[in-house]
């Protein structure tokens, strides 16, 4: 993905708004899914988009200290400099979604991709699933998180139960980029990516999905809304047609009400291992 393609923000806040994301995840109850063997030594691992590097920091946590850890993004700003980062954890400039440095094919365990949706295109994460299948070794697995939107749902407390929805009509709008592309909320490609893997060739695919629990919706929807703001400036507004500032207006309305509804979400996470032979 091009760097300009990004749509989400850079600064402080989203990297705040990301970690933050990370944890919610993890509340789940893993970084790593538990079906994937990572207590072999001289394991290497790598994540696709790694935003700040806060899941490579916290796997490094977990592994043998014989593992290798490498983090690929074409936008590195938002990670820890080298120096503060585990001595096994390294970061490169590389453009996934574009063909692979040949050193980089068949040397990896593990491969792991989170919150990629905006970087799909057309709903269809066939070529992505395609080029990171060439980085694991023989038995090498990938372990692809998304949310889950095939079957959200507005939750309502007792005193939200009448309240206007403002929450639906601002997932369409970000999830249409304003009307100018399918809605990637209503596609189901996430919860079809078990049928995807084994079209590109992977097996012992296992899925995993959580919903957020009541506890943490308001969190959950804080992320959202952080995410929506984000792209209000920096996909919206360059349109110039007023989809910016409606957006904003909705995110302030949701927000307004966010002690009294929220949506509920599944994390899913996907997991399929290259055979043997």
């Amino acid at each position: 993905m091009e760097q300009e393609a990004y749509i989400l923000g850079r600064s402080f806040s989203a990297n705040a708004r990301l970690n933050l994301q990370f944890f919610l995840w993890k509340d789940g109850g893993f970084t790593l899914h538990p079906n994937i063997p990572a207590n072999t030594d001289n394991l290497r691992v790598a994540e696709i988009g790694v935003g700040t590097g806060i899941w490579l920091v916290d796997l490094a946590r977990h592994l043998p200290s014989s593992a290798h850890i490498d983090g690929f993004d074409v936008d590195l700003t938002q990670s820890p400099p080298k120096e503060w980062l585990p001595l096994n954890v390294s970061l490169h400039n590389v453009d996934c979604l574009a063909p692979l440095p040949e050193h980089l094919l068949g040397q990896y365990d593990i491969v792991h991709v989170q919150l990629f949706h905006l970087a799909v295109h057309n709903n269809d994460p066939a070529p992505i699933i395609r080029n990171l299948v060439r980085l694991l070794k023989p038995g090498g697995w990938i372990s692809w998180g998304e949310i889950d939107y095939s079957n959200w749902k507005i939750v309502r407390t007792e005193e939200g139960k009448d309240i206007e929805d403002n929450l639906t009509p601002l997932l369409e709008m970000i999830g249409t980029l304003g009307g100018t592309r399918p809605n990637w909320t209503t596609d189901d490609w996430p919860i079809r990516l078990p049928e995807f893997f084994e079209k590109n060739g992977l097996v012992n695919i296992a899925t995993d999905n959580l919903l957020f629990p009541l506890e943490l919706l308001a969190f959950q929807l804080d992320t959202a809304l952080m995410a929506s703001e984000e792209v209000s400036y920096k996909a919206l507004d360059p349109m110039r047609n007023g989809s910016g500032d409606h957006c904003r207006a909705l995110i302030s309305r949701v927000f307004r009400d966010r002690q009294k509804l929220a949506y509920s979400v599944g994390r899913l996470t996907v997991i399929g291992q290259r055979p043997l032979k």
